[in-house]
């Protein structure tokens, strides 16, 4: 059956964003179990060290991945670009799951998965921004929220399925059989998405019709904008990671919730995140971006920030304070891709969101871990810093910037 792209693409782009951010999160909520299998406590401390660094490295790689694909996307065409992305992801997602652990190969066995993680990283930074700007562009002009919140449901139902993969397991599996080898099935199943490279609709490139210039210039010539979109996708970055990659893993270690119940926690927040970008998006095209990105952004500060001074052993808290959290994160992704794409030019709008998010993502999003751990190993309390910081930027940076809903491109 042949796929009509124009009136599908909004569901294309979800649907890849699916494939590739199943497997980018898989490492989020199988982080303890990844950090005892390849970083385990007996190791020297310079790997026990790098065990912190297993969600970050992905992080860091992604500005790489938006300087390598871009470039074949343009020369050579999406399709290619998006297919060599998928097979980054897929294949290293397989090898993480037949990687011998620490006590079978020392050292090698942390290098290795590390160096993985960051192939991961490259292929996520060659993928998600284009597909983001391109839907938002593809849109009708007072749909432009709707369509572009399509980009990150797909991330959601990514990372949920990623979290319900370990509720899963546990279904089957003992707790004891999840960390000796059950644990490797999800990754295993990432090469079920290599077929799925070769699927992707053929487009043919197109010549750019903007004059050429070096990216450090049409970076200077909207540095408000750079700046600004900076600062938002700092918020997600750190709220993001919070919730889905720190959360789980400081539940888990400090005995509060086992792996199954902080994995159902984690999925729960996708699904009303998910439904949450999904109409706050369509109603954002009505009243226009800043308001859902702002009641986002605090609506998160506040829920998020409550976590820790929250000292409650029960799941049921954890689930009612993450659900929380997820759905005012929906809120906040609902329009975003239509607010940064809508406040930049032709021109230089793909280069600029690309490169301005996976900055981010990259310094923010990839220090979220390690800070967070250093600051809650000193006093929980200490932890709402971050969130409080970019929070307070987010939210100032959108006083600079035009809320365009509705209106032409510039």
């Amino acid at each position: 059956m042949k796929i009509d792209v124009k009136k599908h693409e909004s569901l294309i782009g979800a649907l890849g964003n699916v494939m590739t951010w199943y497997d980018f999160a898989l490492i989020m909520p199988m982080n303890v179990v990844l950090v005892e299998q390849c970083f385990p406590s007996n190791a020297p401390s310079w790997v026990k060290m790098m065990g912190l660094w297993i969600v970050s490295m992905g992080l860091f790689t992604r500005p790489l991945g938006a300087l390598i694909f871009g470039p074949i996307g343009d020369k050579f065409g999406r399709q290619k670009a998006i297919s060599f992305s998928i097979l980054l992801m897929a294949i290293p997602t397989f090898l993480m799951g037949i990687l011998p652990g620490y006590s079978e190969i020392g050292v090698l066995s942390p290098i290795l998965f590390l160096f993985l993680r960051i192939l991961q990283g490259i292929s996520m930074g060659g993928e998600y921004t284009a597909a983001m700007v391109h839907i938002v562009e593809k849109a009708p002009s007072n749909r432009r929220g709707f369509y572009g919140g399509w980009t990150d449901a797909g991330n959601q139902v990514g990372v949920m399925l990623a979290a319900q993969s370990v509720v899963w397991l546990h279904n089957f599996f003992s707790e004891g059989e999840v960390y000796f080898f059950a644990w490797r099935i999800p990754f295993l199943l990432g090469i079920v998405l290599v077929p799925f490279a070769f699927m992707i609709p053929k487009q043919e490139p197109k010549e750019s019709e903007a004059p050429k210039s070096s990216i450090f210039k049409m970076l200077m010539d909207h540095k408000k904008e750079v700046f600004c979109t900076v600062s938002i996708t700092a918020f997600s970055a750190v709220s993001f990671y919070t919730l889905w990659t720190f959360l789980p893993n400081y539940l888990v270690t400090q005995g509060i919730l086992n792996l199954k119940q902080s994995a159902a926690c984690g999925a729960g927040a996708s699904i009303i995140s998910l439904v949450s970008i999904l109409g706050a998006g369509y109603l954002s095209d009505i009243f226009k971006r800043k308001p859902f990105l702002t009641i986002g952004i605090v609506g998160s500060l506040i829920s998020g920030g409550y976590m820790f001074f929250a000292s409650s052993p029960s799941y049921y808290f954890w689930m009612i304070l993450q659900l929380s959290m997820g759905f005012f994160l929906g809120v906040y992704y609902s329009c975003r891709a239509a607010f940064f794409a809508e406040s930049f030019p032709k021109e230089v709008r793909c280069t600029a969101v690309s490169l301005s998010l996976s900055f981010a993502q990259a310094i923010f999003g990839g220090l979220t871990q390690p800070v967070m751990d250093c600051l809650v190993g000193i006093s929980s309390y200490l932890a709402i810093i971050p969130i409080a910081c970019v929070s307070a930027l987010a939210l100032y940076s959108l006083t600079l910037l035009e809320d365009r809903a509705g209106k032409e491109f510039i």
